[in-house]
């Protein structure tokens, strides 16, 4: 056994480059399963962030099937998902440069053939209607704009998509008249489509209503009928089963449960007490439970904001997993096949993968690839419930610093980081994140926080943030910052604080209104809500309001008491920011509005832009420039030698 070396925290040595960081900083995009064969996408920042489609049959390795320079990323409400369906042997996708749909042989090889031109049009969330030889999905036209808040407004809606002409498809609109519309479904026998719809200021989670219209032979829809949601409470992803069964999650309880409809009636399926079942809708195709063809549902409930793995047979009994709920930290996008049940799984210990989920565990499909670092240099997250400075509590998970080689120096606490979530109405867990594996490594602590407004704890605990974002989501911060350090976990003159997004945001807010944190770095965070407000993009252009508890007539004024760029005056520690130049969602202009402020008062800041980036990093000499910043910043801003 070699000796470890005592050196001082943050100058450990660490395996864990940006380089493997970048590698490791894959993303992974809708899962399906089709015909005994599991696809998924996956993005790879080797490739310049491009999306591929993978397949996985039987035991054979997964595959990549999608030639360059293709790209399966769905634009619509800017976030996307829904970006590719397999349907009888064929993919069909969104290609990402032109948002247009085109066909891919399931089995690879051939180039992809486009199938349809609609120009200014985006499209997502596909079905099959194979009776019919079309497709049909949301599309969000951008030709033509309603005006609004200052800028345009784009029209969404369910539309048809003709199959097998041979000639670019003439889109039809099916449904319209809701500001937004998801997951179409298709009954088995194709009389009946199921879809969610919900209007601004919400967003799905607040109020989708799930609606179900008879179609008629020649494919139009008939009238609409509301069965759930609306009304402060959300419906989510409605699935047939195979006896016409309609099956969809409410949360009309306050947590997320399967319910059905059947015969013109309701019926509660199965709850778990303190555990939701809903997801925050901000991508198309999100799942919580899968329903197998011979009747069993595998559900994913959110317990404490780590998994909970339930099976439903046709007879009506529950089974609970436990060796899958104890191996991972989250399991997204669960569907089935004849014969399992396969998601998206995050391990504590071990890259993200596409796996198989049943009582005997959780199983690869294919043989993803290894992290090459021993396990001593990784920090296995331990959960952590604090009190806050309103007596409530909070969450979030401790990564102490871990390395191999290197030993905690004696009677000294080491330096930590504070990583706020996106979203805000998101969550963390304790999978494995390399980010934060690259500062543990190197001897820092690390705070992942699922502050006042994060999923995995039930309704309630998500409209704590209403009304109070900049306000109860820095409180929790400023309340972790503490926690740490009244509890021996972290030197109390030496812990920074780091988000992207809404992360960042509240990265802002927590260096403009507190003194908690030595030091901040942002990633594409708000500087100015009132420029947000005017600009930002349709999806969110009511969220805003919920989250400041604001209204469109009245909103100036609490924008201008909760933007950083207007505390300014009370950012005293050093501060880094990250911009990509594309960034629809928050513009560069926030970036650097708050970095010419700070750089005129003399405080110690920086900005990096990247060309060619939107919201959020994909590209891999970004991801390896960033962490080389970042780091350097850290170490100098909280005198670590």
């Amino acid at each position: 056994m070699v000796a470890k070396k005592t050196l001082p925290y943050g100058a450990w040595p660490s395996p864990i480059t940006p380089a493997l960081v970048a590698r490791g900083s894959r993303r992974f995009g809708t899962v399906q399963s089709e015909g005994g064969t599991i696809y998924w996408t996956e993005s790879r920042p080797e490739e310049g962030g491009r999306q591929v489609i993978m397949r996985a049959k039987d035991s054979a390795a997964p595959k990549p099937i999608l030639p360059k320079p293709y790209s399966a990323r769905s634009r619509v409400h800017e976030y996307g998902g829904g970006e590719f369906l397999a349907a009888d042997g064929t993919v069909y996708f969104v290609n990402d440069r032109d948002q247009q749909i085109y066909a891919l042989d399931a089995n690879g090889g051939a180039r992809p053939r486009r199938i349809t031109r609609a120009p200014g049009t985006r499209f997502a969330d596909f079905v099959h209607d194979a009776a019919r030889r079309r497709l049909i999905a949301v599309a969000e036209s951008h030709d033509t704009a309603a005006r609004g808040a200052g800028h345009a407004l784009p029209r969404n809606g369910l539309v048809a998509v003709p199959l097998g002409s041979g000639r670019a498809a003439t889109v039809t609109a099916l449904a319209s008249g809701h500001d937004f519309y998801a997951s179409p479904r298709l009954s088995p026998d194709g009389t009946r489509l199921a879809f969610l719809a919900w209007n601004l200021p919400d967003m799905p989670w607040d109020s989708a209503t799930l609606f179900v219209a008879e179609v008629a032979e020649d494919g139009k829809l008939g009238r609409a009928t509301r069965l759930a949601g609306g009304d402060n409470s959300a419906a989510f992803q409605p699935e047939w089963a195979a006896d016409g069964t309609l099956t969809f999650v409410w949360d009309k309880a306050g947590w997320g449960a399967l319910y059905q409809w059947r015969e013109g009636k309701i019926s509660l399926v199965h709850a778990v007490a303190g555990a939701d079942l809903s997801r925050p809708q901000w991508v198309f195709g999100m799942r919580a439970y899968a329903l197998r063809p011979q009747g069993d549902i595998g559900m994913v409930f959110l317990a404490g904001g780590t998994p909970r793995v339930e099976v439903r047979s046709r007879d009506g009994k529950i089974a609970t997993l436990a060796r899958p709920m104890r191996a991972a930290a989250r399991i997204d996008d669960i569907c089935a096949d004849e014969h399992a049940f396969a998601a998206l799984v995050s391990r504590p210990l071990a890259a993200p993968a596409v796996m198989r989920v049943d009582r005997g565990g959780l199983a690869d499909i294919g043989a993803p690839e290894p992290l090459p670092v021993d396990k001593g240099f990784l920090s296995r997250a331990v959960p952590q419930t604090y009190r806050t400075a309103r007596g409530q509590t909070a969450h979030g998970f401790y990564y102490p610093p871990a390395n191999a080689k290197c030993r905690t120096p004696k009677r000294a606490l080491p330096p930590a980081i504070v990583f706020v979530h996106g979203g805000p109405t998101s969550m963390t867990d304790s999978g494995l994140k390399l980010r934060i594996q690259f500062y543990t490594s190197r001897g820092f602590a690390a705070f992942d926080v699922n502050y006042s407004g994060s999923t995995g704890y039930g309704r309630a605990y998500r409209n704590r943030l209403d009304g109070q974002w900049g306000i109860a989501d820095v409180a929790d911060c400023a309340a972790a910052a503490r926690y740490l350090a009244s509890a021996g976990l972290a030197d109390k003159r030496r812990i920074a604080i780091t988000g992207g997004s809404a992360g960042g945001y509240t990265t802002l807010m927590a260096l403009a209104t507190t003194d908690a944190f030595a030091a901040g770095s942002s990633h594409y965070g708000v500087s100015d809500l009132s420029l947000l407000m005017e600009h930002t993009h349709k999806f969110e252009s009511g969220y805003l309001h919920r989250l400041l508890g604001t209204s469109p007539r009245n909103w100036r004024k609490t924008c201008a008491a909760r933007s950083p760029i207007n505390l300014i005056d009370g950012i005293t520690a050093p501060v880094i920011l990250f911009q990509g130049l594309d960034d629809k969602v928050v513009p560069p202009e926030q970036s650097r509005l708050i970095a010419g402020t700070l750089k005129r008062r003399g405080i110690d800041v920086a900005l990096h832009e990247f060309p060619g980036e939107a919201h959020g990093f994909r590209r891999a000499e970004t991801i390896v420039a960033v962490l080389e910043a970042e780091l350097a910043f850290f170490r100098r801003a909280l005198q670590l030698g």
